[in-house]
């Protein structure tokens, strides 16, 4: 079996922080990384020294000075950091880059990082493209009619976290027409307000509202279309599909029943992206979010 070498930019929290060999929830680059038998992790280079050596100690592999080549570089570092970056990585001439989301913090970074990587498949991670169900969600929305409206919850920065929403409400519903700002707060970053905003499909409109990540973290959207309601709840853990029927207690009425609950494996999303790069590189499968996909300038727009 081949087997590809992966190096890792960056030693954070979704680098090599928020699990650890002994746990089996999968939730970083280096675990995943680690469990999948035809990736190798080289180690992490991180422009801090310490917790690159930190990491090290914790998953394995080497912590850099410099980087090294490799088959495959992992970007998780910092958003404002991307493009220097990509830029590295690129040098590296690696079969394939993870990138981490968003793709970058400005639309000129994006724009310089889609150029920088022409010719290196980039696969980004918006963790919900990843996983099954909701892959599969995806192509049943197809039988669920028109889109007609609907709304979501989320913190952390439009660009930031707002991000993943707007791909996942890209992958069921269709592309973002445009978006208008209704409002805005700074709950974590100084140039990242978490904005609420209106976003405009070509069915129906989404109302996206930004909710102070300093209370709690909440991710939840609710979709209505002509043949179904799909609620999204637990930052993506729990699926509810609602269908219309008939009111037994008011003729002519039709309400929402509840016909379906599914648990997406969001515990898995990490191991499924990488699962996606090895059967890339090794078996030509096609990369599930390649950044030709992923890049969308409307949100840096408003």
């Amino acid at each position: 079996m081949v087997v590809y070498d992966v190096l890792v930019f960056g030693a954070g929290q979704v680098a090599a922080g928020y699990d650890s060999p002994d746990k089996e929830t999968i939730l970083t680059h280096a675990h995943a990384i680690l469990k999948h038998k035809g990736l190798n992790l080289l180690g992490f280079y991180d422009i801090n020294a310490e917790a690159a050596a930190n990491a090290a100690k914790k998953w394995g592999g080497q912590a850099f000075e410099q980087p090294v080549k490799a088959d495959v570089v992992a970007v998780c570092t910092t958003d404002d950091a991307h493009l220097l970056s990509v830029s590295q990585a690129v040098n590296l001439s690696p079969k394939l880059i993870v990138l981490e989301k968003p793709i970058a913090r400005s639309i000129d970074d994006m724009r310089a990082i889609k150029e920088l990587a022409q010719g290196i498949p980039v696969l980004v991670n918006f963790s919900r493209r990843f996983v099954p169900c909701f892959r599969r969600l995806a192509i049943e929305a197809g039988g669920f009619g028109t889109f007609l409206t609907g709304s979501g919850q989320y913190g952390k920065g439009f660009i930031h976290n707002g991000s993943h929403m707007v791909d996942l409400l890209r992958m069921i519903v269709g592309d973002v027409i445009s978006v208008e700002i209704v409002d805005e707060i700074n709950d974590f970053y100084s140039d990242d307000p978490t904005k609420s905003a209106v976003l405009r499909f070509e069915n129906g409109c989404f109302h996206m509202c930004g909710v102070d990540c300093r209370n709690y973290t909440l991710f939840e959207i609710d979709l209505c279309f002509e043949k179904a309601r799909v609620r999204v709840l637990d930052s993506g853990a729990k699926v509810d599909i609602y269908k219309p029927v008939p009111s037994e207690k008011y003729a002519g009425y039709i309400n929402l029943a509840l016909q379906d609950t599914v648990y997406p494996e969001m515990d898995m999303a990490m191991m499924c992206l990488y699962d996606n790069a090895f059967n890339h590189l090794a078996n030509g499968e096609p990369l599930v979010l390649p950044l030709s996909v992923a890049y969308t300038e409307v949100m840096y727009q408003v």
